[in-house]
This record gives C-alpha cells, structure tokens and sequence, in this order.
C-alpha cells in the first residue's frame, strides 16, 4: 500500500469545464500612468502588474496575461458589467439621507456579488477546476471584507473555498493559511454554526492527510463527523462525507477493516437518501422527505461513490457482492441526474454481481431488476463473473 497507489486505485477522471473565452486585449502597463507614490497591483494575485484591461470601461491591472485569462474565465467575465457603478468613484451627494440611501445600495450590490462569487466559484470547485475556483473566491473574500471586516464569521466560507482549491492544487501551505484564517475567525466567533465547524475540521483533516499526518488527520475528520452530526444528524448524507475521508485516512495506514467498515457506512447513507428521492414512497412514516439534491452534492455524491467503487475492487475483488452494492448506488444517483445510459450500464454490472451472488430469486435481485425496468431497460445477467 502506498499513497500513490491509493490516489490512482480511487481517482476519477477531472472533469473540466467547457466554454471557456478570451478576455477583451489588453496594453503593456505604461509606468507613467501611475499616479506618483502608486504601485499599481494585480487584480488576482496582488503582483505588480504588467498590462491593462478595460472591462466596460474600467481598467483592471494584472501581471500578466494568463493571470488576466484565469480572472475572466473565472469570474469576471459574469460580473464585470455589475461592478461598473461599483468601481467609478462615488457622486458627490449633500443630502444626508441620499447619501445613506446610497451606501445601502452598494451594500445590497456587494451582498449579491458575494452570494453570485461564491456560487461561481463553488461550481468550479465541484467540477475539478482549481486554479478557475480561485478568481470567484478572492473577488468574494474582498467584498466581505468590505462589508464584514476582519476576522468576521461571514468571510469563513470565502476562506474555506480558497483553502479547497489550493489543497486541490497540492499548495499545501496557503491552504492552511486559509484555514488557520477560517480557524481564527471561527475562535472569534464561538456560536458559529456547526456546518462552519464541520467544514472547517474536514478540510483541515484533508490537508494533514496529504501531508502524512495520519494521527491528526483522523482527529480532524473525527471532529468533522461530531460538528456535523450535530448539525444535520449521523446518517445524512453531508456527514457521510466525513465518513468517506475518514475511510481514506485509514486505508493509507493500512487499517483495511476500518476503512471498508466506514465505505459501509456511506454507501448505506447514501442508498436510503437516493432511493427515498427516486420513490417517496419509501420514506418511513412520520419523517420528513429528503430534499432534492444541489448540483455540487449530487457531484460530491457522484465522486465519492465512484471512488468506494474502486476501493471496493482493488480491497475486495470486482464480483464481491460489496463492489455490487456500491455500483447499485452509485448508479442510482446517474438515474437521479436523468443520465440514463450511464445508469443502465452501472445498474446491469450490478445485476450481474447479485445474480450470481444472491440468486435470482433474492428480493434485494428483484429490487434491482425493479430499478433497471424504472430506468427504462431489461436486466441481461450475462456471462458469471471470474
């Protein structure tokens, strides 16, 4: 066992996203043009900038072409025309009242700036897209430091999404600058929520077990599973992410047991909330039904279970009725998604492992046979697996 043999037996393929433009051109940064005493910085990385851009008549500085390409690719793209009024200096206004009314407005605008960079930046996030997370966070960081100040618990999101990307990018030490950001904001602030929390051990636990630091990685991820657990209870599905991190430590330490035990635990969590969004009929009597399932929780779910998948293969064998029971789930979610030919090709593998495995007359066999005629296809047993 090995880290690197861990990381290439459950890594999936990056997703990347699509559609990406050019910026507008921009000019080579004349020194004179600043005024004397200024030093002119880059929008995205702080750098001294190079060369000018004008987005709807606003000059943006950078240092340098590809940092300009990652910014509008990015984010700025999407928001350049809503901070025109933003950047252009403030009307003089003699009425106090209009002036209050002003500020109020640039508020509402900042707030909504936020919300719209961090969702951005999430989404890049989910797909795969590191460095294209990163330009929505730092514009979401700045307006909440405007709006907020420091060490505000509103800036934690902005600080754990950066920190996400940068371990996603293997820049190990401005993660746990962020985090250590996050961390004291979050000191500051002790009646924070316990989703904060949560997310915060959890991407801690991520970056000590990157960096070989098994120990305090499990108690990161512990405390993970506790905040969470708090939060929305132990069998739901943001909790079983925690599990799912924890499963990860403890196989790297070779303790094979502990972590098929909490890929267990995951698949189960995730079987019962899928299959309760696919059939409201089988939510238990008296509780309440799931809610649909966001964009970046339906990726998560996707890559999570198909990574168990792969675990469950290497550890277990392809056949075993475990890597089954995986495949049945994570299918499941492709059916939820409405991919279908991707469902029926992952539901009639399962077929074959619990037709072989439990038998044809097994009332868990005919529940999967219910699933594939559900998704519009006939099970095909096929050849007995090896």
């Amino acid at each position: 066992f090995s880290e690197q043999k861990f990381w290439r037996a459950v890594g999936i393929e990056k997703v990347r996203m699509q559609g990406l433009s050019r910026p507008p051109p921009s000019q080579r940064l004349n020194p004179l043009a600043a005024n004397k005493g200024q030093k002119l910085a880059c929008e995205l990385s702080g750098k001294p900038a190079t060369i000018v851009v004008n987005f709807y008549g606003v000059p943006y500085y950078y240092s340098d072409r590809q940092t300009l390409e990652l910014d509008w690719n990015g984010i700025k793209q999407k928001i350049a025309q809503l901070l025109v009024p933003l950047r252009q200096p403030p009307a003089v206004i003699p009425s106090v009242d209009e002036r209050e009314r002003q500020e109020a407005n640039v508020r509402k605008s900042k707030l909504a700036l936020i919300d719209l960079c961090r969702v951005e930046s999430t989404k890049f996030l989910v797909h795969g897209d590191f460095e294209l997370s990163i330009p929505g966070a730092v514009q979401a960081l700045r307006f909440s430091l405007d709006v907020y100040g420091a060490g505000k618990i509103e800036l934690v999101p902005c600080y754990l999404l950066l920190a996400e990307a940068n371990l996603g990018l293997g820049r190990h030490k401005q993660a746990e600058e962020y985090l250590s950001l996050a961390n004291w904001s979050i000191l500051k602030n002790p009646d924070c929520s316990n989703r904060t929390k949560s997310q915060l051990y959890r991407n801690f636990g991520k970056l000590y077990a990157s960096q070989g630091k098994h120990d305090e990685a499990l108690r990161q991820l512990a405390n993970d599973v506790y905040f969470s657990s708090l939060q929305v209870g132990p069998e739901h599905i943001e909790t079983a992410g925690g599990y799912y991190y924890l499963a990860t430590v403890f196989y790297l330490q070779r303790r094979l047991d502990c972590a098929l035990a909490m890929c267990d635990k995951v698949v189960d969590i995730w079987f019962k909330h899928i299959a309760q969004l696919l059939d409201p009929n089988k939510v238990p009597a008296g509780a309440e039904p799931p809610e649909d399932l966001a964009e970046s929780q339906l990726m998560d779910g996707l890559q999570t279970l198909t990574k168990i998948v792969a675990l469950r293969e290497e550890s277990m064998g392809p056949d075993h009725i475990t890597t089954g029971e995986a495949l049945y789930t994570v299918s499941l979610v492709y059916v939820y998604a409405r991919d279908r030919q991707r469902a029926l090709q992952l539901l009639n593998k399962a077929y074959v492992i619990y037709y072989y495995e439990l038998g044809a007359d097994s009332e868990r066999t005919n529940e999967l046979v219910r699933s594939i005629r559900a998704a519009g296809g006939e099970p095909q047993a096929g050849a007995a697996p090896k």
